[in-house]
């Protein structure tokens, strides 16, 4: 029965007389769909050593604060000044100008990252350019697109970390590298196409297929500007 049948014959039987036949019917037909728990079961009684270790720890955590209250009650008008003290240094030493130089070379890509610009434009040579289209043409030629596209993916990887050896790190996604402020302007476009056609095959399960395949190559090509390049697949 639909649960607006349920609710139709529950405010039936709130305004008019009680049918313990309607009501035995209504039990029986919610039991038999096993949706709502009408049985419970005693449960296990803790084990002793269990409760023994766990009141041995509360015991131990309640002696430690015990006895440094003891050992701070001497100090304890002070302790108000004592901390403001405390967060006064650790201000003055954030905003002194040697800590934060210090902060800034150790964890430059968390407070410099915005600041970098990339400082000149890049192509791979035309000698790689040639050497890699071809390798991604003999992939596309057997029909295998997809792994064209992520061939493409991982060589311009590589010719990017040789060009800028501090912008790519081991963790880094190809994501991570398409939105870092190091990524050559002219190369941000084309490694986006690419690494839009990857995602989309790897992650969603949609194969490049020769369409996305041709899309990246000419993407490449356009990027490359190499002379005597075919601008579109040959497969």
């Amino acid at each position: 029965m639909p649960v607006s049948s349920h609710i139709a014959a529950s405010e039936a039987a709130a305004t008019g007389p009680v049918d313990a036949h309607a009501a035995a019917r209504l039990i029986a037909e919610a039991n038999a769909r096993h949706d709502l728990q009408a049985r419970f079961g005693a449960s296990d009684a803790p084990d002793a050593k269990t409760l023994a270790f766990w009141e041995h720890v509360r015991d131990a955590v309640q002696r430690f604060f015990d006895t440094l209250g003891h050992l701070l009650a001497p100090i304890g008008p002070a302790m108000p000044y004592i901390l403001w003290g405390l967060l006064i240094l650790v201000v003055a030493l954030i905003l002194s100008p040697v800590v934060r130089l210090f902060l800034t070379s150790r964890f430059e890509r968390f407070f410099a990252r915005h600041t970098l610009r990339a400082d000149a434009e890049w192509r791979p040579s035309a000698s790689a350019v040639a050497a890699l289209l071809a390798e991604i043409d003999a992939l596309a030629a057997r029909g295998a697109y997809d792994e064209a596209v992520h061939l493409l993916l991982v060589r311009s990887v590589a010719d990017i970390n040789a060009f800028r050896p501090d912008l790519v790190r081991k963790h880094f996604s190809a994501r991570d590298i398409l939105s870092h402020p190091l990524l050559p302007d002219n190369a941000r476009p084309t490694f986006a196409e690419i690494v839009r056609w990857v995602e989309q095959s790897f992650f969603a399960g949609v194969r490049v297929g020769k369409a996305g395949f041709d899309a990246c190559r000419a993407a490449y090509v356009r990027f490359a500007a190499a002379e005597g390049l075919a601008p579109q697949g040959s497969a």
